[in-house]
Formats: structure tokens, sequence, C-alpha cells
């Protein structure tokens, strides 16, 4: 026996620890036939979510279609502005650009 064989080798997996609430979603939905390890982001709430034969059926959120991330420059001020009109609008500020951009872009 050489030292090279008792050396400590490295675990093959990474453990992750889990609360118990997420190990028994994650078995429920093993047992549905769908993906594990769903993050509390993707749960829906409980008005939105189905049931059959007492087993609850977690779904995916629908991700919105057509939409990209854009990255741009704005001004301190613009950013200010934009938040003010924002919270007066009751709408997201990225909902005022995209308003924005079609008024402008209709007027064409």
């Amino acid at each position: 026996m050489s030292l090279l064989s008792l050396k400590k080798s490295k675990p093959i997996a990474k453990s992750s620890h889990k609360t118990v609430e997420d190990f028994i979603d994650d078995a429920l939905l093993y047992a549905q036939g769908r993906g594990a390890s769903k993050s509390k982001s993707e749960v829906k709430p409980a008005s939105d979510l189905h049931f059959s034969n007492n087993i609850l059926l977690m779904e995916k959120p629908k991700k919105s279609e057509g939409m990209k991330h854009a990255t741009f420059t704005l001004t301190p001020e613009c950013i200010a502005m934009l938040a003010e009109i924002a919270l007066d609008e009751d709408k997201a500020k990225s909902a005022l650009i995209r308003e924005w951009i079609k008024r402008h872009y209709d007027k064409r």
C-alpha cells in the first residue's frame, strides 16, 4: 500500500443543505415525473395550484415570451424622473419605456 492510496479523495457530488419542505416538494415532483429542485420563486401561490386526487400539482410559472433583457445608460436625473412617473402611473419602469418606444415608433 502506497501513500497515494491513503490520499483523501474529493467528494464526487457537492452536498446541498435543504429544508424538510424542499425535500418533500422535490419528492412530490419526482413522483409526478417532473424535475426536482424547485426554487421558492418557481412555486405558485396556493390559490393558483391545482389539486387532483389530493395530490398537489406544482406548475412552472409562464415566462413572458418575446421579452429580452436590454442594457442602457440613463443619467441620475432621468432615473429619478422615471421612478417618479412609475409611482404616479402605478406601472413598472420597463413598461413605461416600452410604451414610450411604441408611441414614438408609431409616429414615424
